[in-house]
């Protein structure tokens, strides 16, 4: 009879630990789920949010360039042979190298017919002697565009600069530290202006649409030293398959990055990533104590594999869930990642408490249908026999 009941005993605990056991995973993947696609949504949320917010500072940036290039298109249009041939010495003089500088006075400041006044301007045009009359037009036409457009953003951006790739430029930047002497003056007459993704800018197979590209971080022409801290927009101006030139804008990043990666999701960190997925920058914790882990390379894998241009991708080989938004123009990605431990503690936590109160419930349970059957012959069902005690069987 003992054994009897120890064979009972151990089937009751066994129903008792698959129950729990039953009810513990049904719990562990609901509220697995129901947690993970909270913190999905609220990412969404904040990735839309703070995507914008990225994406408008180049939003702007285009902007502005589309109003340059069509003032641009206008003043080619109204530039007659005699003004060209009467403004382009005045303005940009032999330099006595071979090439042509802005003149002194554009950058100084100068009075202009009609009352208007140009400064701020610098110019720096290789070969500048052998220039045709055409190719005078479009540059006399650049200068009056950064000069007015120039100067109705410049509370926006402290530049715009016309050029082409035969190493030519004249820029509008009132403001800058170097006063712009660097073209104006030291510039060898050899100096190799372009930039090295110029190449990307201008082909068509690169840019087939000649919509607006901003480069990586770079530093400026005249140093050579120091952080990669500005990014230049640019865009080709294109009449049917004709290149006239591009137009462009220097953007400091420090400042927008700094803001850029302020105040990341609960937990989490906030990450700018290059075209190439490399780490351009990257924010504290939203926790100070928490130090979150980036794996770039790991990072690079996933957001290579997707075409959106925004989501939220659950990376459990990581333990992250990483939020990402393009942007367009200089190709970067504002990325923030988020570590999915808490979940899992918090799931763990409550998969344990669920199967403890189903396995000690299902014990309370068997134990009191015991009693029952054994003490309360009252309740059983008509015809049912009472269990044989230890007393009847002696």
């Amino acid at each position: 009879m003992l054994v009897r009941n120890l064979v009972i005993a151990v089937m009751h605990l066994v129903i008792a630990a698959a129950l729990a056991a039953v009810a513990a995973t049904c719990v562990q993947g609901i509220l697995g789920e129901a947690l993970h696609a909270a913190r999905a949504e609220t990412l969404q949320t904040y990735i839309r949010m703070r995507g914008d917010r990225e994406q408008a500072v180049f939003d702007r940036a285009e902007t502005f360039i589309l109003a340059a290039e069509a003032a641009f298109v206008r003043r080619l249009e109204t530039l007659s042979d005699d003004e060209v041939e009467a403004e382009f010495d005045r303005f940009f003089p032999p330099y006595g190298d071979g090439t042509r500088r802005s003149a002194p006075a554009l950058f100084e400041g100068v009075d202009l017919d009609g009352g208007d006044n140009a400064y701020g301007i610098g110019a720096f045009l290789g070969d500048g002697e052998a220039m045709t009359l055409e190719e005078q037009r479009r540059y006399l036409a650049g200068l009056h565009v950064v000069r007015t457009v120039g100067e109705a953003w410049l509370q926006q951006f402290s530049s715009l600069y016309y050029f082409t790739p035969d190493r030519r430029m004249v820029m509008f930047a009132p403001d800058r530290e170097d006063r712009l002497e660097f073209y104006r003056f030291e510039a060898p007459a050899d100096f190799p202006l372009q930039a090295d993704e110029d190449p990307r800018l201008f082909s068509r197979e690169t840019n087939p649409d000649g919509v607006m590209q901003c480069t990586q971080l770079s530093r400026f022409v005249y140093r050579d030293a120091g952080e990669r801290s500005a990014t230049a927009c640019r865009k080709p101006v294109l009449d049917g398959d004709v290149l006239l030139g591009a137009f462009g804008t220097s953007i400091m990043m420090n400042d927008h990055l700094a803001r850029a990666l302020e105040e990341p999701p609960a937990g989490g960190v906030n990450l700018m990533l290059g075209r190439d997925h490399q780490v351009i920058a990257r924010g504290r914790p939203a926790e100070q104590d928490n130090d979150v882990r980036v794996d770039p390379a790991a990072l690079a894998g996933y957001l290579a594999d997707d075409p959106r241009p925004r989501g939220i991708v659950r990376a459990e080989a990581l333990g992250q869930m990483i939020a990402f938004s393009r942007v367009a123009g200089p190709d970067w990605y504002f990325v923030s990642v988020v570590p999915l431990d808490d979940i899992a503690v918090t799931v763990s936590g409550r998969t344990r408490q669920v199967f403890l109160i189903v396995f000690f419930a299902a014990i309370v349970v068997s134990a009191l249908a015991s009693l029952v059957w054994h003490y309360l012959p009252a309740l059983r069902l008509p015809g049912q026999p009472a269990a044989r005690t230890g007393a009847d069987t002696e």
